[in-house]
């Protein structure tokens, strides 16, 4: 008959394989990055900052903190340009860049005084925040001069940069690094 009280080299090895399992269960949790911390790179923009429009983002619109910005060498200077798809135009200005989606399959986020017919389709970006934008009474139209940036292909004006890629545009503010990305299937802002 075993003893009372004895553990043997079975239970053993199962005590030692659980602290070892919840030690690193403890080291995971707390090493891992949080999303709503307001710390980072450039102390930006948190999943309850405001959009463009001065609204919080809304379930469809995912939010996360911005990034430092690296421009990546042979970008073009093109302030006009159009997707090869042709769903997605920038134009990139002095004080902001401006992005059309001309058709998503995301829920639009709900922007104050904007119908519901044009919410979603009109992305923007200054060095301070990013977000949707209000484009009035209907989707503003490409103009015919604007140039195909080709997936892979990133532009630069003055303080802005965008990005082409198989999954969207991504633009952004080069000195705050305040940005978003969007695609037929979702947008980000940053």
């Amino acid at each position: 008959m075993a003893k009372r009280g004895a553990v043997g080299p079975a239970a053993i090895t199962l005590i030692v394989i659980d602290v070892l399992l919840v030690a690193a269960l403890v080291v995971i949790m707390a090493t891992w990055p949080d999303a709503t911390s307001t710390e980072g790179a450039t102390g930006s923009a948190t999943a309850d900052a405001p959009a463009a429009n001065g609204t919080n983002p809304s379930e469809g619109e995912e939010t996360t903190q911005a990034e430092a910005v690296e421009v990546p060498d042979g970008t073009l200077e093109v302030a006009g340009f159009i997707m090869p798809s042709g769903n997605i135009w920038c134009e990139i200005g002095d004080e902001s860049t401006q992005c059309v989606i001309e058709g998503f399959e995301f829920s639009p986020p709900p922007l104050e005084d904007c119908s519901e017919d044009v919410a979603g389709h009109v992305w923007q970006v200054t060095a301070d925040q990013a977000g949707p934008a209000c484009p009035g009474e209907a989707v503003p139209e490409a103009p015919d001069d604007l140039t195909e940036l080709a997936y892979g292909d990133a532009t630069t004006v003055g303080d802005f940069l965008c990005e082409s890629t198989r999954d969207g545009v991504v633009c952004r503010a080069i000195s705050t690094g305040h940005g978003f990305e969007i695609a037929r299937g979702g947008t980000r802002s940053f």
